[in-house]
């Protein structure tokens, strides 16, 4: 026998030519390959399978992500930058109905607004700005994992292609309604944490914020930050009642700035005046309210 392919001459028991490798038996050959060429045909349906199902499930900009996928997967990393992520953090979340991390960066900010409660600190810029990073970093993978969870929950249905693109365009997506929950969720979220971290910032704004009986249209705050220069309020620990204490200046005919100082007392959500001192000098009860009421009529 020889080769149907290079003429080299071949032994009976040959299966495949010495030279060139070709198969003796063409059936043989023909019926490998066929096989080989059905199972590239069978991964290359599958990969576009899998590319529509993403592109249903993601939507708008999938371009963009599946390149950032891409990236990530071609490093096996985790890391790569989101912008949207950085620049809206919770809400880039409730856009790409992603409901679990947001509840997860609620917890977040709870733990944060704890330490800061607990340590009497007011830096929350300190802490979430780290956080605002790292979600960035990890935006793109969160999202990923978002994706292959609901893809992988469409493949375990008895449903159709056609069907499991239906479902996951349902499934995913964007939604201005998810923004509007965050929204909501942050607010409610605010309100809880006001009542059960009360701040001194809220005590300051009692006071601030408030006005007195005989002039309901005048603000504390307004009357004395526009009489007196360099106003400046805080809340004073250490006493068996919430106190806030307001510092200004008052420039004398002289030429003098004249230091004034008054002491409000809380309790619950109202508020009295309770002491004064000019040039910490202090006043009696009458010559306090005298100043007090000058203050608010505007005299």
């Amino acid at each position: 026998m020889f080769c149907t392919s290079c003429g080299t001459q071949l032994r009976e028991q040959d299966s495949f030519c010495s030279k060139c490798g070709r198969s003796v038996n063409p059936t043989v050959g023909n019926t490998a390959l066929d096989i080989d060429q059905e199972a590239i045909g069978q991964e290359s349906e599958d990969f576009s399978l899998e590319q529509k199902l993403e592109e249903a499930f993601v939507g708008k900009n999938y371009d963009t992500y599946i390149d950032r996928w891409d990236r990530l997967e071609e490093k096996n990393g985790r890391i790569s930058w989101n912008w949207a992520t950085f620049l809206f953090g919770p809400f880039w979340f409730g856009y790409r109905k992603m409901y679990v991390p947001l509840l997860f960066i609620l917890v977040a900010y709870l733990f944060v607004d704890l330490i800061l409660y607990a340590t009497g600190s007011d830096l929350w810029n300190l802490f979430i700005f780290p956080l605002t990073i790292i979600l960035a970093m990890f935006g793109n993978y969160i999202y990923l994992k978002h994706t292959n969870k609901h893809i992988n929950k469409a493949n375990l249905t008895p449903l159709n292609n056609e069907q499991k693109m239906f479902y996951l365009k349902r499934k995913g997506g964007t939604s201005w309604l998810g923004v509007l929950f965050t929204v909501i969720s942050l607010l409610i979220y605010g309100v809880l944490t006001a009542f059960i971290f009360p701040t001194d910032e809220d005590k300051i704004m009692i006071v601030k914020n408030g006005s007195f009986y005989d002039y309901p249209t005048t603000t504390v705050g307004n009357a004395f930050e526009d009489y007196f220069s360099e106003p400046e309020w805080e809340y004073v620990s250490g006493s068996a009642y919430d106190i806030v204490r307001f510092t200004g200046y008052d420039l004398s005919e002289e030429g003098n700035d004249i230091e004034v100082t008054m002491d409000f007392i809380i309790t619950d959500d109202s508020f009295e005046a309770h002491s004064a001192w000019i040039n910490q000098n202090k006043l009696s009860e009458d010559d306090m309210l005298s100043l007090l009421d000058s203050l608010l009529s505007g005299r």
